[in-house]
């Protein structure tokens, strides 16, 4: 977590719920990132001709209405109750059943009676669970004999692109060890980081956001939760370092969504997202 102060997501969560659902919308002005990976998530779904879902972290539905729509049998959840209560106004208001989605948490768990399913969502849920092995480990109860899980992570490694407080703090944190510097030569390292970067603190979430390593994530959290990883697919391209974003917008956005590939190798260093699908290992 970062060190600054911070609200707790499910309150962050609660407030933007009201426009929540926008975000899906594939002519999204800021960005379209969610729809592109709820694109990437449909289309591996229909490849595995899954049948049942459960949408952990539901919001206010974007994703289970298209599921829905598409023939999927499909439940969800979330934390959030005001999350939950403008879903059920979204899975109503297109003909579906509101008590399809109610309010729960993964990382505490979730009990549905002689209920698996064929694969369990968590899209924008796992940035923002402290315990994610534990979040996994529910998730796996959740499955039929080789289900499988599709979760998005944010990048880690991005930072290395992005040449703002984050890359300061991705190099004096995890990659240098920083604490064996000899103490004359500390201040020095740390400048010249800050220095290059032009550190500001542009696009640092004010809520909890925890980043993932796409080299590391087998080892660290899927092998240990039982689960073997299938494929990783990289979202939400930044064709230049995010400064950009605010100096030219509209060539900024144009650029990157030319670059929307899931499996480029750019996308370990110039994608801030990813989506991990891994099989349960019985």
């Amino acid at each position: 977590m970062r060190e600054e102060k911070k609200i707790h997501p499910k309150k962050f969560y609660d407030q933007e719920a009201a426009d929540y659902i926008h975000m899906y919308e594939k002519d999204y002005i800021p960005y379209p990132a969610n729809a592109i990976r709820l694109d990437l998530v449909l289309k591996r779904l229909e490849e595995l001709k899954t049948k049942t879902v459960l949408d952990a972290g539901c919001g206010t539905c974007g994703p289970m209405i298209r599921l829905l729509q598409n023939g999927l049998d499909c439940k969800g959840f979330d934390y959030s109750e005001e999350m939950v209560f403008h879903g059920k106004k979204e899975l109503e208001k297109n003909g579906f059943d509101p008590n399809l989605i109610f309010v729960g948490d993964l990382e505490k768990g979730i009990k549905l009676e002689n209920e698996k399913f064929d694969s369990v969502l968590a899209l924008g849920v796992f940035p923002h669970i402290p315990d994610e092995l534990k979040a996994l480990n529910n998730m796996n109860k959740l499955l039929n004999e080789n289900g499988k899980v599709f979760i998005e992570f944010r990048n880690d490694l991005f930072s290395t692109f992005t040449f703002n407080v984050y890359t300061v703090e991705f190099y004096l944190k995890r990659v240098l060890d920083f604490e064996s510097i000899p103490k004359n030569l500390k201040n020095k390292v740390s400048n010249f980081f800050k220095e290059v970067c032009k550190t500001t603190n542009q696009d640092t979430p004010k809520y909890f956001t925890k980043f993932n390593n796409p080299l590391t994530i087998s080892k660290d959290l899927f092998k240990p939760a039982g689960f073997k990883i299938d494929d990783m697919s990289f979202y939400h391209y930044h064709a230049l370092p995010p400064i950009f974003e605010t100096i030219e917008p509209k060539i900024f956005k144009e650029l990157s969504l030319k670059m929307e590939n899931p499996h480029d190798w750019r996308g370990y260093l110039m994608a801030s997202a990813f989506v991990i699908e891994a099989s349960k290992i019985e």
